[in-house]
């Protein structure tokens, strides 16, 4: 981000109307539709010993990828501030889809009296980057959740993966429904193998990243694009996971390390308390406990390429303590979709068709599911049904895991009372009357504190109260 001040000398400024404005540097497509907004703050400082009467702000830019906008200013007193809070700049979303290099655009800010011709009291440029649709900004410039915004999973592309795997599922005897977690954690371990089978036999080859990728960015083929041409980086491939396991209603997460990117699965319909997790014991203990599955998915451009339990444990070695100064962070896709963050739209590909005569891949054999523990095939009785014998043994259970998943040993209590965010107060008293368990949530940071989005855009769009949506999704889910 830049601050940006009025043009002309700096006596000049000092006794006139100046304007004040911070704008984003890099813009792209996923921003866009992500309520980013492009102007982060906005306002007009009148330094002069007059009043500024009937004033008219406007901005306008070159390519003309802002739709022009004004603001109207009737009074500005000697000495005084007004700030501008409407900062939703409408932007030609057909422009910024339709990019395929980085462009440089110029944002201007003109202030002039209304009904008093052309003259200008202050002027303000900037420029802006216009970034490709498939142009990733990377961990550095924007926050690492606005990732899962190139995680596409309505792409046709990735509907004709998910064909091929349940095609692997029936011809090895198993159900070729992608159902999600329906039939417990094992059946979510076949999914996933069906998968990683399916994108091995399309017989991709592996194309090197650029360096430092990871904070830097770099251009990302789309899964349609993946197919089409045969090649893909290890941040496509985790992508193309991603996309793949979201879409058979599975919940996925990327993790990144050092120069390099993969993807992981939860065996169970859970997610992470927040979108972004720099803290690799969090993800080495739930893959201890077989609640989460990571993989190596560049392996799956190896020919003939390896079991898909080879991958795991590939990807379990790279989050190993050994390994741990390597890790970087990783990014739950399930809990970036419900703090709003949403797939970019898709379009046709614009890239040459495949060959006549695609090579010829072997696909992987499907393995069967190891042994896992399927606590979510049953429902747990509720309190009322146990005998005391029972709910003493239940105690004891829940006492011994030492897991992050355990309220009674991760319960983190204020100085006298907690503040809970439950608009339903019904559903929540229902829930506590029925024995259910609730997870109880920090207060995550949706569109305030370090999240550049902004909500009063959001909802302006979206015409939802953002919080309250986000509350009374986290009750259905037993979640406060």
């Amino acid at each position: 981000m830049d601050v940006m001040t009025p043009e002309g000398d700096e006596q000049g400024e000092r006794r006139g109307v100046r304007i004040d404005a911070t704008l984003v540097t890099k813009l792209n497509l996923a921003d866009f539709q992500n309520a980013v907004p492009m102007l982060k703050a906005l306002s007009i400082a009148n330094a002069s010993d007059e009043d500024a009467k009937g004033l008219e702000l406007r901005i306008e830019s070159i390519p003309p990828f802002i739709k022009p906008k004004h603001w109207h200013i009737d009074v500005l007193a000697p000495g005084s501030e007004q700030r501008i809070k409407d900062l939703d700049v409408q932007l030609d979303g057909a422009l910024l889809t339709r990019l395929t290099e980085a462009e440089t655009a110029t944002v201007t800010l003109s202030l002039r009296r209304r009904d008093a011709g052309p003259e200008m009291l202050a002027a303000l440029q900037h420029t802006v980057e216009l970034l490709p649709r498939s142009q990733w900004g990377g961990l550095s410039h924007q926050r690492p959740d606005m990732v899962a915004a190139f995680v596409q999973p309505n792409e046709p592309a990735v509907e004709r993966l998910l064909k091929q795997a349940a095609d692997i599922l029936r011809k090895n005897g198993k159900h070729p429904a992608l159902d999600g977690y329906r039939s417990g954690n094992k059946r979510a371990w076949e999914l996933t193998s069906a998968i990683w089978s399916a994108v091995a036999a399309m017989g991709l080859d592996y194309a090197l990243p650029p360096a430092s990728f990871e904070h830097s960015g770099q251009k990302v083929r789309s899964p349609g694009q993946i197919a089409d041409l045969g090649l893909a980086t290890c941040m496509d491939l985790a992508l193309l996971f991603c996309a793949a396991i979201e879409q058979a209603g599975l919940n996925p997460l990327m993790v990144f390390t050092k120069g390099h990117a993969f993807a992981g699965v939860w065996l169970k319909a859970e997610e992470f308390s927040t979108t972004v997790v720099d803290d690799v014991t969090a993800l080495r203990k739930r893959v201890k406990l077989k609640e989460l599955l990571l993989f190596e998915t560049t392996l799956a451009t190896q020919r003939p390429a390896p079991s898909f339990s080879f991958a795991t444990a590939h990807a379990a070695q790279q989050i190993a303590e050994e390994n741990e100064e390597t890790f970087e962070l990783a990014v739950d896709i399930r809990r970036a979709r419900l703090q709003r963050i949403k797939p970019m739209a898709s379009v046709q590909s614009s890239v040459a068709p495949p060959p006549a005569e695609p090579p010829q891949v072997v696909e992987p054999p499907f393995e069967e599911a190891p042994d896992l523990s399927d606590d979510d095939a049953l429902p747990e009785p509720g309190p009322a049904a146990l005998n005391p014998k029972d709910r003493l043994a239940r105690w004891q259970r829940k006492l011994l895991d030492l897991s992050l998943r355990n309220n009674l040993l991760n319960f983190k209590s204020g100085k006298k009372a907690l503040k809970l965010e439950a608009p339903d107060a019904s559903a929540l008293e229902d829930l506590l009357a029925d024995g259910q368990a609730l997870k109880l949530l920090a207060r995550p940071d949706l569109m305030d504190g370090a999240d550049p989005r902004n909500q009063a855009i959001h909802e302006g769009r979206e015409h939802e109260d953002l919080r309250r949506a986000h509350a009374l999704d986290a009750l259905k889910r037993h979640e406060v």
